[in-house]
């Protein structure tokens, strides 16, 4: 079931009048949500319910387990076979393909042989208990006592398929309560999905066209300038189609009376490589920074400033392979980790030009370098393999690349632009249909009446465009029937 389909239309608006009704109550409130969820993940087959469900029991008990030693020895023995167990899924279903592919006798042993189905958004909620279960290691919370809350949590729909990742010290307290559902959390609620729908049915599966003819195996037609269009394309494109994700899953989470960390701010803008990281996929970040990085560092600090770069590599490395099994997503996740350890390295450079430079001037010209980078760095995340990806990389930068690109490629840029404009604007609002941050007028002025009068401006122009997006939402879900999340496979 896709939040951009009918189906889920009609599923979510039964929930949300449910959870209203019994959000007095918390334990049945709770208890509906885990049935919700359950419903809506066992859509996509009942088998992928009874995984969840043994890892959401395994991760509860192994957790009560391990805050119940007192030796640190066995507590860390106790964490490192709990974080085995509930990883050995991930790597059989995703990885088993590339890790044993290099060795002959066993090439053919992989899950696709054995016909087992990946489970959808096995990493998100993989990462989800495995912090969890750290998080109570490292003593930054108190194990949750009752299986229900603690399931209902790890299985919230809106955050179940394709994250943002939940922190069990951010999300798992809002089960323990009962909701505050206000005017405005259901305002930007409705904000947050709409905008989310517009971004995947609009943008993201418009350009798709366009990006899955640049990357097809019949492109042989196509010159650098049109290869390098369609990179651009699909940068955007993965970007509407996951933040779209995002944002209508926190939308969801809104109007149920929960709220999810916001897991894009407007990647686009950024003047740096880890900028850019710091806006984008942020629940991901946040792991790998909050599990991997800090630890790594710390324990490497005795190596000064090369510890430092040697753990953002390895981070970066392991941010390649979560996104899939192959080297073109290590390539990916490499590619972004030298960047970032070259700005450290060229900090001093870098700042002295900024220097002689008018500030505009050099974030703009900082902006481009980091957008070049990244939808050409994108073109490994999209390829089938490696070798694929160099090959488009090396016919795009020849001399074919000051050609006028094909007419059909750019044509589909048009969608790109009411994305980005919008984004632009609202670039540092709370959430982009948030319009009083470009009012000429704000909500704080004094006089009653006159904030009367502009509040009820703000709530007419935010109907006017609600409408505009139902509008264009219905006219292109009409022409194309509902598809996947590009981020399903990962």
């Amino acid at each position: 079931m896709l939040f951009n389909s009918t189906e889920f239309g009609v599923f979510f608006a039964i929930v949300l009048a449910i959870n209203w009704l019994v959000s007095g109550n918390l334990p049945v409130r709770n208890l509906v949500l885990l049935a919700c969820s359950m419903l809506f993940y066992g859509m996509f087959h009942y088998s992928f319910c009874l995984y969840l469900g043994v890892l959401i029991v395994l991760s509860y008990g192994a957790a009560r387990i391990i805050a119940g030693i007192e030796q640190e020895n066995k507590r860390f023995a106790m964490l490192v076979t709990t974080s085995v167990l509930l990883s050995v899924g991930l790597l059989y279903t995703k990885y088993s393909s590339f890790l044993l592919s290099g060795i002959p006798t066993l090439a053919g042993w992989q899950a696709s042989a054995l016909h087992i189905l990946t489970p959808v958004g096995i990493s998100f909620y993989t990462f989800t208990m495995l912090g969890y279960v750290l998080d109570v290691y490292y003593e930054r919370i108190e194990p949750e006592k009752n299986i229900l809350t603690y399931a209902s949590f790890v299985s919230f729909f809106p955050h179940l398929l394709m994250g943002p990742i939940a922190a069990s010290t951010e999300l798992l307290p809002q089960f323990r309560h009962k909701p505050k559902i206000s005017i405005n959390a259901v305002d930007e609620g409705i904000g947050e999905f709409l905008w989310g729908l517009f971004k995947k049915v609009v943008v993201a599966d418009n350009i798709s066209k366009a990006v899955s003819y640049c990357f097809s195996a019949n492109n042989d037609d196509l010159t650098g300038s049109s290869l390098f269009v369609g990179a651009v394309l699909f940068g955007i494109y993965v970007y509407a189609d996951f933040s779209g994700y995002s944002s209508m899953a926190r939308g969801a989470a809104k109007l149920l009376g929960f709220e999810l960390l916001q897991n894009f701010r407007t990647p686009f803008f950024s003047t740096s490589v880890s900028e850019y990281w710091r806006r984008w996929h942020i629940s991901l970040n946040n792991w790998l920074t909050a599990y991997i990085y800090n630890p790594l560092s710390y324990s490497m600090k005795r190596w000064g400033r090369v510890g430092v770069l040697l753990a953002i590599f390895i981070t970066f490395f392991i941010s390649g392979v979560w996104h899939g099994a192959g080297w073109q997503f290590i390539i990916f996740g490499l590619l972004n980790g030298l960047a970032i350890i070259y700005e450290i390295l060229t900090k001093n450079v870098r700042e002295k030009l900024a220097a002689k430079l008018p500030k505009r001037l050099y974030a703009v010209f900082s902006n481009l370098i980091v957008l070049l980078f990244m939808h050409l760095s994108w073109v490994f995340f999209r390829v089938d393999n490696a070798t694929q990806g160099v090959t488009i990389i090396s016919r795009i930068y020849s001399s074919s690349l000051f050609s006028l690109p094909e007419s059909f490629v750019t044509g589909y840029l048009v969608w790109c632009v009411p994305l980005l404009v919008v984004e632009w604007v609202q670039r540092n609002g709370s959430y982009v249909m948030d319009v009083q941050q470009w009012m000429p007028v704000r909500i704080t002025v004094k006089n009653r009446k006159q904030k009367k009068k502009v509040m009820l401006l703000h709530y007419i122009i935010k109907v006017l465009l609600y409408l505009m997006l139902v509008a264009a939402i219905y006219f292109f879900h009409k022409q194309m029937s509902a598809s996947e999340y590009y981020y399903f496979k990962f």
